[in-house]
């Protein structure tokens, strides 16, 4: 009997310990969705000027910082302030500044880019009748993809589905009026994704512009509200139904229900989060930094031993040890000799001789062999916009100089893009009051930089055909030098001659297409590397009527193309329609 009770209290307790047991199994994930990321406000009220600057900003996964700075000016008068950052981080510091004019009972937004190295500073704010002002500045790396939207938190929910999380969010969001969203391309490079929430129409011209040019860039746009004008306002658009499109180097979504358009947010987030465990670079461009200081002194002169693009940019060690070899012979054992024999005299006179002739070789050689320009090897891959006067670039440029060149400029529709890793010891100095104007940081003396580029810039260049009788007469207008190319003319493919800039020769019928489109382009190994996000998929399919490529020498169409240099090879590939015939 005992037993029998005894059991039957065992069972009466094991009930309890099995529920308490499954009581205490966590909880499943919920449903993935997004997290605000709002940043915090630090107000100033300096007489009639009200500011305030948001701190805690978003983390991009590269490319800049945008930095939010509102001015509200309630007198009478206008007025000037400057925007100064000074940038900290894992290396060089970089500094960011912009000039603003606030009018009479204005209010005002101003971007100011910090490039990605930036963990954090100072903002000064300053001007007529204000004191400088500081803020301290931190920037938080997003717990998901970071996604910038224009417009408000009900129209992304609804235009989504995706609900707000408190942990373990898929996407962080910053969410901008669509009326202060910035007007430069460099603030949306290097977000995984923009979101257009509200009504196209509300968007500033100058806003809507940045906002195609990042989606023709390599940027992923979506549309949560399409306009009936879709096809004018995205000219690049080959389909106008709702869905993923290529878009120049890009993607736009077009959103046509909430639950698909949510999905491939998702679906973004999910492809951003498994390139940063495979450690693949983000972005369309991958330039390489120099290697971290515990790697240095391995010799290596670049991060993970990758090869330089441009050539000689070590110093001549060996040269130089010979020199020296030879100058300690001849002060040493030399000099030894020289004393026995003419006395102490002439070697007090010799020595000092000795050591500034190995001095004016050494600096010799420099001026003689390196000089000083600015030595330069220019990558880029261009699509032509013919409709609009416009080139879509993406380029890879490397640089080496003795001495630090001056001022470079990049346009609104343009951004500057250095390698991304942490702790690359380069920080930008630049003034973003008209475009951007990088005044330091670009190419410290005798250092080798890789620096990536991607801009909308106005061309003319162009490629003229036209007809005499039979044969197809090309005129190179591309402001280059044609190495070589095909057009596609009346559903027969053409091969393009080699022709000087402005020169004009006969196109020959094409022979069988080559089956590696990436000899056509003619990149290397290491360069092709370096443009690791380029949808080559999209650029290899069969050119359309009208349409050629074309591989160009020279220095490009690249913003920075401007800048003079001394170029070892200059590689170009461009996309575009003929004019005629």
């Amino acid at each position: 009997m005992r037993e029998r009770l005894a059991l039957l209290a065992l069972l009466l307790c094991a009930g309890p310990v099995g529920a308490s047991t499954v009581v205490e199994q966590e909880e499943p994930p919920g449903p993935p969705g997004y997290q605000e990321v709002p940043g915090q406000s630090a107000n100033l009220v300096e007489g009639a000027l009200r500011a305030t600057v948001t701190n805690g900003m978003l983390r991009p996964t590269h490319g800049y910082i945008p930095l939010e700075v509102v001015l509200h000016n309630t007198g009478p008068t206008a007025r000037v302030v400057r925007i100064d950052v000074e940038a900290h981080g894992m290396g060089r510091a970089g500094t960011s500044s912009r000039v603003v004019e606030v009018g009479p009972r204005q209010r005002l937004v101003a971007w100011v880019p910090l490039s990605l190295p930036s963990r954090g500073g100072t903002v000064i704010l300053s001007g007529e009748d204000v004191p400088p002002n500081r803020f301290n500045l931190y920037s938080m790396d997003p717990p998901g993809a970071p996604l910038l939207v224009l417009g408000a938190e009900p129209q992304f929910e609804a235009g989504t589905g995706l609900p707000r999380v408190s942990k373990e969010p898929k996407l962080s969001v910053r969410f901008v009026s669509p009326q202060d969203a910035p007007r430069e391309l460099s603030s949306y490079v290097g977000h995984v994704g923009v979101v257009v929430a509200s009504d196209v129409a509300t968007l500033p011209a100058d806003v809507w512009a940045a906002v195609e040019a990042y989606a023709a860039t390599g940027g992923h746009l979506s549309l949560l509200v399409p306009p009936r004008d879709v096809g004018e306002r995205l000219p690049l658009l080959a389909h106008t139904t709702p869905g993923d499109h290529p878009y120049g180097f890009g993607r736009v979504r077009l959103c046509a229900e909430a639950k698909g358009c949510g999905v491939g947010l998702l679906g973004d987030a999910s492809s951003a989060e498994a390139e940063v465990e495979a450690e693949k670079p983000l972005g369309l461009l991958s330039p390489v930094g120099p290697p971290p200081s515990w790697q240095r002194s391995s010799g290596q002169l670049l991060r993970n031993g990758q090869e330089p693009l441009l050539p000689g940019v070590q110093a001549p060690v060996g040269r130089f040890l010979l020199l020296i070899t030879l100058f300690v012979l001849l002060v040493g054992p030399g000099g030894l000799a020289l004393a026995r024999r003419k006395g102490p005299v002439a070697l007090l006179i010799a020595v000092p001789a000795v050591a500034l002739t190995t001095c004016l070789t050494i600096i010799g050689w420099s001026v003689l062999v390196e000089g000083f320009s600015l030595h330069a090897s220019r990558y880029s891959v261009t699509v032509l916009d013919r409709a609009r006067d416009r080139a879509l670039t993406v380029a890879v440029n490397s640089y080496y100089a003795n001495l630090e060149p001056e001022a470079v400029r990049v346009p609104t529709l343009g951004a500057l893009l250095g390698p991304d890793s942490d702790g690359d010891p380069y920080g930008l100095e630049a003034d973003w009051t008209n475009g951007m104007v990088v005044t330091g940081g670009f190419l410290p003396s005798r250092s080798y930089r890789e620096w990536g580029e991607v801009a909308v810039v106005p061309t003319r260049a162009r490629l003229i055909l036209r007809r005499e009788g039979q044969t197809l007469r090309v005129q190179n207008a591309l402001g280059a030098r044609l190495a070589e190319g095909s057009v596609r003319l009346d559903g027969e493919e053409w091969q393009l001659p080699a022709l000087e800039d402005g020169a004009e020769a006969e196109a020959s019928p094409a022979p069988a297409s080559r089956e590696d489109f990436l000899e056509v382009v003619g990149f290397s190994d290491p360069v092709r590397r370096r443009f690791s996000g380029v949808p080559w998929d999209v650029l290899s399919a069969p050119l359309p009527e009208g349409g050629f490529r074309a591989r160009l020498e020279g220095v490009g169409l690249a913003p920075t193309s401007a800048l003079p240099v001394e170029l070892h090879e200059g590689v170009h590939f461009v996309l575009g329609r003929v004019d005629g015939p």
